[in-house]
């Protein structure tokens, strides 16, 4: 299932697992990384423009999504 999200920022802190497919994320500050199976990122820009989020190649992504509460330092 293909995306291309315009500007968001993260609903929360959490961890994000891509266990297949990948995703190409453009940060506000202009960086480009794509994350493939295995990849593991933080996302934690909750306020301001956040980051782009589009689909890359062509097998489904499917990830594993984990909460950090508000209140746990990393």
């Amino acid at each position: 299932m293909a995306y291309d999200l315009d500007w968001h920022p993260a609903p929360r802190r959490q961890f994000i697992i891509n266990l297949t497919g990948a995703v190409k994320i453009t940060a506000s500050d202009g960086e480009v990384r794509i994350f493939g199976p295995g990849s593991i990122m933080l996302a934690d820009d909750t306020s301001g423009k956040g980051h782009l989020s589009q689909h890359e190649g062509d097998v489904e992504r499917v990830s594993l999504f984990i909460h950090i509460p508000e209140d746990l330092p990393l």
